[in-house]
């Protein structure tokens, strides 16, 4: 199999992925840290809220577009995660998807 190929492949893919589980974070993130969801008996945690989420920021993420914006971020994260700024990954900003 072709190198570039098998490139283009993996990125075609992974990238999309990526941002589904970015997606399902960003929820996460938002429903345990917002205060209003967390004493109301009314917003339960919702499996089909999540992967809604999931979906549009896969949209996000494939749309071209919004390469350079979701690119920028992945670059953010990388540098936080290899640098070990635990304290930065408990941020708003880090969570969201855009």
């Amino acid at each position: 199999m072709n190198i570039r190929r098998t490139i283009a492949l993996v990125t075609i893919c992974g990238w999309p992925i990526l941002g589904f589980n970015r997606g399902l974070n960003s929820y996460n993130y938002h429903y345990s840290n917002n205060k209003l969801y967390q004493n109301s008996e009314h917003k339960k945690y919702l499996y089909t809220d999540a992967i809604m989420w999931g979906f549009g920021s896969t949209l996000a993420y494939i749309n071209p577009l919004m390469c350079f914006i979701t690119l920028g971020k992945e670059v953010y994260r990388l540098e936080v995660n290899l640098r070990g700024l635990e304290d930065e990954k408990k941020t708003e900003y880090y969570n969201k998807v855009l």
